[in-house]
């Protein structure tokens, strides 16, 4: 995968989160790691709404690989550092931001693009409009992150990053529910969100 601005600039925000628990020497050889797997990584296109996930599975991958932590520390620190960042608050936006109109009808085209597969590595979603049940529903039924996973040869991660997606939602002022996931076996992913009450 060609490595571009996004990338890069991803890069230099996740080495800055880690500050409070990672020794920059640390930092510094996780980051050579992202760059040599994103370097490896199948392409997902550079305008892919997932590129920030593909990313920060990169970055995670690395980090279980240099620094001496379990998974389990290694999610801990991205999700206290993510959660934390008020860069990356204001990126994410809140519930209204998420749930506009406007938005869904962008990101139901996104999902419809995702069934031609330009990319292997690419999810392929479906998005399902809110109900009395949930605002907004997708179904992951195949997830980039699981194949960045496998490819590294690391596929025990993925269930790992699942939980990120809990956070995001938390930051946004949303309630996700989801009862299966690729990562863990399931035969999908079922987000749904809803606008906390």
């Amino acid at each position: 995968m060609k490595q571009n601005l996004s990338t890069q600039l991803m890069g230099k925000f996740l080495f800055q989160i880690g500050k409070e628990k990672l020794t920059r020497p640390c930092r510094l050889e996780i980051l050579l790691e992202y760059k040599r797997i994103l370097s490896n990584a199948k392409d997902i296109g550079k305008k892919n709404t997932l590129l920030s996930a593909y990313v920060l599975a990169a970055w995670f991958i690395a980090m279980n690989r240099v620094d001496k932590l379990s998974p389990e520390e290694n999610i801990a620190i991205l999700i206290e550092g993510l959660r934390n960042s008020r860069i990356f608050c204001i990126i994410m936006g809140d519930a209204e931001h998420y749930l506009a109109p406007k938005r869904i009808e962008k990101q139901k085209k996104w999902a419809e693009s995702t069934k031609e597969r330009h990319y292997e590595n690419d999810w392929v979603v479906e998005l399902l409009p809110g109900n009395d049940e949930y605002d907004l529903g997708y179904d992951y039924l195949e997830c980039g992150i699981c194949k960045l996973c496998h490819d590294e040869s690391c596929p025990q991660f993925a269930k790992y990053l699942c939980r990120l997606d809990y956070m995001f939602a938390e930051v946004m002022g949303m309630r996700l529910e989801r009862t299966s996931t690729l990562a863990a076996g399931g035969d999908k992913c079922d987000f749904r969100f809803s606008r906390k009450k």
